[in-house]
């Protein structure tokens, strides 16, 4: 990255800015407030207790490859094998959904949501349990984070479960060549730099700024 390159200048969200589907699709433990995390931009608020576990999503955006991205603040990045890597990308709040608005979290210690990826989709799920007036909070820490670690095996569990039962044993013997396969994996950080792409992301200030971009573990 260049670092005699002008900062980008930060715009400050606004409530009255959010779109109607965006609100509508607000889960009831959730509510759309300032960020505390980051003064220019909305967050999301527990209302009402959120239980370790719970799973939110998928993240919903424009699919863009990397060369049409220009900030990475609200996207993540997925494999697709017949569309190699591509960008989900948000900044457009007219294209998300209210995932859009979960900030990034400034420490280890302030997380309490983590990323996955469940068949080439992002979800959120919570780390520990949320409070009323707690905001919800994301970072990517992989596997090796052994909490994180034992909530991605219960994924991964929950979809040969699934795979395995006698109603989806019988949609696959009815749809001929099905090849129904169920993916779950962690998200770590792949910079920028190394995808070729001058893209930056982040706002100038004592914001936290999003990592560079971001790729699932396999």
């Amino acid at each position: 990255m260049n670092q005699n390159a002008a900062e980008p200048v930060a715009t400050t969200e606004t409530l009255a800015e959010v779109p109607e589907h965006v609100l509508r699709g607000l889960p009831e433990e959730v509510r759309l407030f300032p960020s505390a995390v980051d003064k220019t931009r909305i967050g999301v608020w527990a209302t009402k207790p959120i239980l370790k576990g719970k799973k939110f999503g998928p993240f919903v955006g424009d699919k863009k490859k990397r060369s049409q991205v220009k900030n990475n603040v609200y996207m993540w990045e997925v494999y697709y094998p017949n569309l190699g890597w591509m960008c989900i990308d948000a900044t457009d709040p007219e294209k998300g959904n209210w995932l859009r608005y979960v900030n990034w979290a400034c420490s280890g210690e302030e997380q309490n949501l983590f990323p996955l990826e469940i068949n080439r989709a992002i979800y959120y799920k919570t780390l520990k349990p949320i409070a009323p007036g707690e905001e919800l909070l994301v970072w990517y820490n992989g596997e090796d984070n052994p909490e994180i670690a034992a909530a991605i095996e219960e994924e991964r569990a929950s979809a040969r479960s699934k795979r395995s039962s006698p109603k989806s044993r019988k949609v696959k013997q009815k749809v001929s060549g099905s090849s129904e396969e169920w993916e779950v994996t962690a998200l770590h950080l792949l910079p920028w730099s190394l995808l070729g792409e001058d893209v930056h992301g982040g706002v100038s200030g004592n914001s936290c700024s999003p990592p560079s971009a971001w790729v699932p573990s396999w």
